[in-house]
Order: C-alpha cells, then structure tokens, then sequence
C-alpha cells in the first residue's frame, strides 16, 4: 500500500438473497523513524598493571532495533588491541597508563545510527603496605594450657593474601600448634607449659609488601601446683572408666581421714602402655584451702603402708607431688623426675637433715667448709696421741728436775775444799770456781763419766789441783772440751 486513504465495502447476503453492506476507511501515513541511542557508559578507573577490561554497550536502544555495534579507540597512549569490536561487549588489551577513549556506534534497520564515546583511566598503582595485627599480651593460668592468637585485624588497602606466625627462638619448645593454623589468621595452640611465649605474625598483600607483629602468651604456672599429687596407678588408661575414678576418689578420701576434704581429680593421662598417672589435690574447708602436697603424700604412704595392698581400687606404682617443689637452698635445682636436688658445683646435701631429721633434700653444705672441717677433725684426732705422748714426758721431766745441791767428793783435802767453795753463792758462781768436780745430784748421771775421768788424772799426777791449776800456781790448759 501506498501513501494515502483507502476505502473497501462489504457486503453479506443470506439464504433468501436479502443483502447488506458496510464500509471501512484504511489510511496509510508516511514512515516515522527514530535514530538508535547509544549507551557505553559509565567511565571507568583502572590500576596498572592490568590485562584488559571489558566495553559494554549492550544498554543501547532503537525504536526498530539495532542492527550494527562497532568498537574503536580513539584516544590514548599504546596500542590497544580490540577483541569483538562489532559486539554489543568487547573487549580491550593492552592498556597503558593514561587516559583512553573509546566510540561506540550502534546502526539500526533504516540505517539510522547514533554514536556515544566512554573513557577508561590508568592509574599507577598507589600501593599501601599491610599492617599486622598479632593481638598483643596474653596471660594464661595453669591448668589451662590452650589458646588461639587472633590476627584476622590485619589490614590492607588491597587486601591481606597470607600470613604466618614464627615462635620466638626464646619461648619454650614445648606446646603444640593446632591443624596448621601457623598459616592462618588464627594461632591455635595447646599443651603450654609455664613461660613466656612470644609469636611474631608476618602478613603479605597482593603486590608483596608485608609487615610483622609480635603477640606475647605469659603462662603462669597453676596456684595449687604446692597441692598436687601425682599417683601413677597399674591400669590402663581406658579402663579407667568415670565410676571407677569416683570410687577411687572416694578411697583416696578415706585413706586421708581429713575432716571437711575433697579429693579434687585435675587431670588424667596415660603414663604408658599399662599405667595411668592422677594428678589430684586435696582441698579443705571452709575455709578453702589446699593441702600441701608433701602432707598428702606422707600421709598416703602411711595409711598405705598400714592398709593390704588391695586397698585401692587398683595397684598404686608411684605416689609423688606432681612438681618438684624444692627450694634446694638457692644452691642447686630440683630434677623434675626423681624429686631430688642437684646441687651446684662445691655444694652438697645436708646429710644430717636428709637420713636424720626431715628427710628434705637440699644442697645446703658447702664441699669447702666440710673439707676443712674433715681435715681438721683428722689432724684432732691423728695428733692426740703425740700431744699425749709430749704432755706425758714434758710431766716426768718436771719430776725429776729438782733444786741444785753440790757435794765434794772424797779423798779431797782442805786446800782443795776451800776452792771448790763458791765466792758468791750458789746462784752467782764464778767460772773459776766451778768444776766438773762439784755436781749435782740431777747432773750426777749424765756427768759421771766425766768426773770419774778428772779423778784418774789427778790421781795419775798430785801437782794439778781439782780445779784444772797447777798447785805450785803454774797454769794448767786442758785439752779436753770444758762443759
């Protein structure tokens, strides 16, 4: 049909040929097109490096649909290689930093078309570094020994893509990380023992920055540590099932016969393949308060020693505090397995209280203090017999020694008497007036020989005096030596 109005009649006729009509008018208007719209946008804003991004101009419309999308670069740096350029979405490689500008044009049946341009602006990245988050100080009381460190506060303005956490070189060795959370951003960990732990969190980005945090786990050691008992029983750890642990509770109970106690059971663990160790404490009260260790261990040995050895509901191997609690008088330290002090070099246990008193050990005796007690309590004892010896005949000598008396021997006439005479007494006699012929009764013994040999030579020649002169005066020298 053709521009313009047209006019078309019908007409109906029945059975008995009666008839009738009507018409319609039919106008035919000129065409009426509207161009395509073309919609690319919005803009976009990228970080270099990248690989590509896509253009999208699918939201593009047409009162008779679009028959045609193309894609171009038109503005910026490089070259950019285009993949479906004639599809409502392509995709552009290749982008430098800068900024870029792409047309799209979109064509519609009756060759009507429209065009619309969209900008993509390369950055350089701008990278930030992560910050580390390890959680800080902890503080945890024994017998809890499980804690997670959480690093999960780590930031990062592209976001965190690892972490690890490394154990400091001096925390200590024991304590067990759990299912590999070292590589989380959450630490895990059981079985501390008492001390410092330190953790240091390192956290990675996309781009490789990092940064590192230290989180600090200070395990304290249990309270009633001076109260616990470890009893080592011959059973296997499975079969010690929640009743028979309440009825060995309650024989434990009865064998410490304390008023207002209970037996308070802290942990039970394998000790070996056919043994099971009971760390318990006894409490008391009211007032609460935990026995100590060392009087519930005594006291169980005693009753035990008193009881059959069936007592208990099975055979005790060992009764021992749990932790060696010896102060080993600040000279040694306690060996955590036979609850004995090692004392330190030049120390040694107090064998008097240890076999004789208490029973504690302890380091409490100095090795050079007990050696010089050795050795002098030796030379006391090897010297008494000479001190004896020398105070016995030190004694007799005393007995002996009395007062000088001198005797003139016989066959002596009065010339000689008179010169044997002292001229100033006893005490103050002159050389010359005194002889070997005038002795005293204690020289008589260790001299006589001497006087018997003087004797002979006067005796053999009458002209020398007793007294070693000549008797007409002439002098007289002796060869002998003179005492």
């Amino acid at each position: 049909m053709q521009e313009g109005d047209y006019t078309f009649q019908l007409m109906v006729t029945d059975s008995s040929r009666q008839q009738s009509s009507a018409v319609v008018t039919v106008t035919v208007q000129p065409e009426s097109n509207r161009p395509p719209v073309a919609v690319a946008g919005p803009d976009k804003e990228l970080v270099f490096p990248v690989e590509s991004t896509t253009l999208d101009g699918s939201r593009s419309t047409d009162d008779q649909g679009i028959v045609l999308y193309h894609w171009e670069h038109i503005r910026g740096p490089g070259a950019v290689q285009m993949e479906s350029p004639d599809d409502a979405v392509a995709t552009a490689h290749g982008l430098q930093v800068g900024t870029h500008r792409f047309r799209l044009t979109v064509t519609d049946r009756q060759g009507l078309s429209s065009t619309t341009t969209l900008t993509v602006a390369v950055k350089k990245e701008n990278n930030s570094p992560p910050r580390a988050r390890a959680g800080g100080r902890h503080v945890l009381v024994l017998p809890n020994n499980c804690i997670t460190l959480d690093g999960s506060r780590s930031t990062d303005d592209q976001g965190v893509v690892s972490y690890l956490w490394v154990r400091g070189g001096q925390s200590p060795a024991a304590g067990d990380v759990f299912d590999g959370s070292d590589h989380s951003a959450a630490l895990q960990l059981t079985n501390l023992v008492e001390g410092v732990y330190t953790f240091r969190l390192q956290v990675v980005d996309g781009q490789g920055a990092s940064d590192t945090d230290t989180a600090t786990v200070e395990v304290q050691p249990d309270p009633r540590r001076t109260g616990l008992v470890e009893l080592i029983l011959q059973v296997v750890v499975g079969q010690l099932t929640e009743q028979r642990k309440d009825t060995l509770v309650r024989q434990l109970a009865a064998l410490l016969n304390v008023l207002d106690s209970d037996v308070k059971v802290q942990r039970i663990q394998a000790h070996s393949d056919l043994s099971t160790v009971i760390v318990f404490y006894v409490q008391s009260g009211p007032p609460f308060k935990v026995l100590k260790a060392a009087d519930v261990v005594r006291n169980l040995h005693r009753q035990l020693s008193k009881e059959k050895a069936d007592f208990l509901l099975f055979k005790v191997l060992r009764i021992d505090t749990a932790g060696c609690l010896l102060k080993c008088s600040g000279h040694g330290h306690c060996d955590p397995i036979t609850k004995r002090c090692v004392c330190s070099q030049l120390w040694m246990e107090n064998l008097i209280r240890r076999y004789i008193r208490d029973g504690e050990s302890n380091c409490e005796w100095s090795i050079f203090y007990v050696t010089a007690l050795a050795l002098t309590v030796l030379g006391l004892i090897g010297g008494s017999p000479w001190l004896c010896f020398y105070c016995c005949k030190r004694r007799k000598r005393t007995k002996i020694r009395k007062k000088t008396k001198y005797t003139i021997l016989d066959n002596m006439d009065d010339q000689e008497r008179m010169e044997l005479r002292p001229k100033y007494g006893i005490k103050h006699r002159s050389t010359e007036h005194n002889s070997s012929l005038m002795v005293s009764e204690s020289e008589f013994d260790s001299d006589q020989d001497t006087i018997f040999s003087r004797e002979r030579m006067e005796r053999g020649n009458p002209k020398v005096s007793l007294n070693g002169s000549l008797r007409n005066g002439a002098p007289f020298s002796s060869c002998s030596k003179d005492r």
